[in-house]
């Protein structure tokens, strides 16, 4: 049995990663990297051949439903949510749903990930075998050059000098962890972001507070590749269809004062004996408490 066929790679930083804390798209998250095609084949689909991408598989609400013991609004959720954070793609066809996941071969590709370690090797400091054999004196002298210039950075003792705007941000970033490496990251955003990031470790550090903070992120990774942008944008579509704004009644024209009872009670005070009915009919039409309480007057007389 191969990597490819028996099982799936699993990255740690799935532990750190913001969908860890949510079951729910979790769980889902993992159903389609365990369903996800490792190769490329032919299937029969929509009463036609199709093939089948590698990292790609079809499927429906109901089905996966069956499969998770989830409801059907929560698959689509989940669904939408990984969408919008370009985790997978979805295609829906009245046949099922197509859907692939991202990237998938690059963080699959089991030989990549197997033969990582040996490529470091290849491109460290120390030449290769035909190196030696092809090359001479003064590739060794420019090797120890570089190998000391990289010794002498990594003995460095300056502390680098963080500014005003950054050290705001990581006050509030809930997990502050290699400050230096996300200072460079920041340093990168800062002159079109500042406000934004700021924003930003706000809503992070409300999400990620307390018990939960050993979920949240390095900040040196979710810097990268603008990948805060995009928790962001999900967090604000995830919290507007939890809490959508509630629909308020459009009130009348300003009537001079801000409530109905302070309304009535100025009315009664100048004008009595006059009917409730036409104070709350008077409110709501958006007259003005004085026009009212003057043309009760003048009626009177």
């Amino acid at each position: 049995m191969t990597p490819s066929d028996g099982f799936i790679l699993y990255h740690r930083n799935l532990k750190t990663h913001h969908i860890r804390s949510k079951p729910v798209l979790f769980s889902y998250w993992m159903h389609c990297l365990e369903s996800a095609a490792w190769k490329d084949h032919k299937v029969w689909w929509n009463n036609e051949e199709h093939l089948l991408e590698r990292g790609s598989f079809i499927s429906s609400a109901s089905r996966d439903s069956d499969a998770l013991g989830l409801s059907r609004q929560q698959i689509r959720t989940a669904q939408k949510y990984l969408a919008r954070c370009q985790m997978i793609t979805i295609s829906p066809t009245n046949g099922g749903t197509l859907i692939s996941v991202c990237n998938y071969s690059t963080w699959q590709d089991w030989k990549q990930i197997t033969n990582q370690g040996s490529n470091q090797q290849l491109t460290s400091d120390q030449p290769t075998p035909n190196q030696q054999v092809t090359s001479g004196q003064p590739q060794q002298k420019e090797g120890k050059e570089r190998k000391e210039g990289k010794r002498r950075k990594r003995i460095s003792t300056d502390a680098p000098k963080y500014s005003e705007a950054f050290e705001k941000f990581w006050k509030i970033y809930p997990k502050q962890e290699n400050k230096a490496e996300a200072f460079e990251l920041y340093q990168q955003l800062q002159p079109d972001h500042e406000k934004e990031l700021l924003e930003f470790a706000f809503s992070y550090g409300a999400e990620f507070s307390r018990a939960r903070k050993q979920y949240a992120q390095k900040a040196k990774y979710i810097l990268r590749n603008m990948d805060w942008k995009t928790w962001m944008e999900s967090h604000q579509q995830t919290k507007r269809e939890a809490d959508p704004e509630p629909v308020r009644d459009i009130k009348p024209p300003a009537t001079g004062v801000r409530s109905y009872g302070a309304y009535a009670l100025r009315v009664r005070d100048q004008c009595k004996g006059i009917d409730t009915a036409i104070i709350k009919a008077a409110f709501e039409e958006g007259i003005d408490v004085n026009q009212l309480i003057q043309n009760h007057q003048q009626e009177a007389v």
